[in-house]
């Protein structure tokens, strides 16, 4: 009787290859997953954004409490001690008046006068001097030639016309006794009408001129009320109001004077507080439209402007107001990373750009793709200043 074959002895052979293609598909899934796990690990995507700035003023208002009742109560925001100084600056100066050129009608000039006698010879200003063809000059201003010598001096013609211009020529004085005309007589290079400087005050030089005085007692006012101030404070014209005490000019507008003089008293006060301390409250507390919104702000801490305004009596502790403006840069930035997600980076950095108020894009992805992530926790942008 033939003996029944053992089946159990075959089996492992009949069930070792499916598990060895169960291993096998496995560990296809297992490397397949682990790929992915990676490439979403890995597949960053950092977004760098250069803004484009506007730039735009900002006021504020600071109020100055006099540093002797000034407490840690009334010492809020917008709030810093101080103190008043004042003193008094006067001047008187001196000033041009506008020049303008005027075009002579008479014909004149420079002539020589010699004598050739032996006593000096007096002349009086309108002493006349004849050509030998009948033209007459006259002399602008009295001199006095010395015996045996000569001098210098103007003459203008008689009459308007071109014909009193002439070249080389002798005159003779007709005044004189006959016998010392051919000992005293005058010689010229030549008589032309000319121009001659006129002046005349023009109320620009008056506002001009009181400007600059005035300017020259702020400086002054300001080096006298900055000494003996702390290390850590400055004066400047900014931190100064002025009074005019009096006032007065030597001459009013279409005067013909070449020189004019103004004199000027100023009362001035000095309204004497921390510099640092304004800029430390007003850059560190911009408006909230500045602060909200993604906007990206710089300060040009440089850019700041103010003036000092007195308060009266009844404003309690104040003493005076600090108004001013100073620039800032600013970029409005909104970005949804979800409209960028999944986009190439062509097509992304594109998009970026069509929003405005960006300067420059570049992105940067891991070398084996072209495309920013489709998870938007993967994506980072930053934001640069140039």
């Amino acid at each position: 009787m033939a003996r029944k074959k053992n089946r159990t002895n075959s089996f492992p052979y009949l069930i070792q290859p499916s598990y060895r293609n169960l291993i096998i598909g496995f560990s296809v899934l297992a490397v397949i997953l682990v790929i992915i796990i990676l490439y979403f690990a890995l597949a960053q995507a950092t977004v760098i954004i250069v803004p484009s700035y506007k730039q735009q003023k900002v006021g504020f208002v600071a109020q100055i409490i006099d540093k002797n009742l000034a407490s840690v109560d009334n010492l809020s925001a917008g709030r810093l001690p101080g103190e008043i100084k004042e003193t008094l600056v006067e001047a008187t100066q001196e000033f041009s008046a506008d020049a303008y050129q005027v075009n002579d009608t008479k014909a004149g000039g420079e002539i020589t006068i010699i004598n050739n006698y032996n006593k000096n010879q007096p002349l009086i200003a309108t002493t006349r001097f004849l050509t030998e063809d009948g033209k007459l000059y006259r002399l602008t201003s009295g001199v006095t030639v010395p015996a045996g010598g000569k001098i210098t001096a103007q003459v203008l013609a008689d009459k308007e016309g071109l014909e009193y211009e002439i070249g080389l020529a002798k005159l003779t004085i007709p005044g004189l006794w006959e016998g010392l005309r051919d000992k005293i007589y005058g010689e010229t290079q030549g008589l032309k009408r000319q121009t001659h400087n006129e002046y005349k005050v023009t109320q620009k030089n008056i506002d001009e001129a009181m400007n600059s005085i005035k300017q020259q007692l702020l400086d002054q006012a300001t080096a006298t009320l900055a000494k003996n101030l702390p290390s850590n404070q400055s004066l400047t014209k900014n931190d100064l109001i002025s009074e005019t005490i009096k006032y007065a000019q030597s001459a009013k507008p279409n005067d013909k004077v070449e020189k004019f003089t103004v004199s000027l008293s100023l009362g001035v006060k000095a309204v004497i507080f921390g510099k640092d301390a304004l800029k430390e409250g007003i850059f560190q507390n911009l408006p909230d439209i500045y602060t909200q919104n993604d906007s990206s702000v710089k300060i040009d801490q440089g850019s700041l402007n103010y003036e000092v305004a007195l308060l009266d009596e009844n404003s309690e502790n104040l003493i005076a107001q600090v108004k001013g403006d100073y620039d800032i840069s600013v970029s409005y930035l909104k970005i949804d990373k979800a409209a960028i997600k999944g986009l190439k980076k062509n097509e992304a950095e594109k998009y970026l750009m069509s929003l405005g108020n960006i300067e420059k894009v570049e992105i940067r992805l891991p070398f084996w793709t072209k495309y920013l992530p489709t998870l938007t926790d993967n994506i980072d942008i930053q934001i640069k200043n140039n």
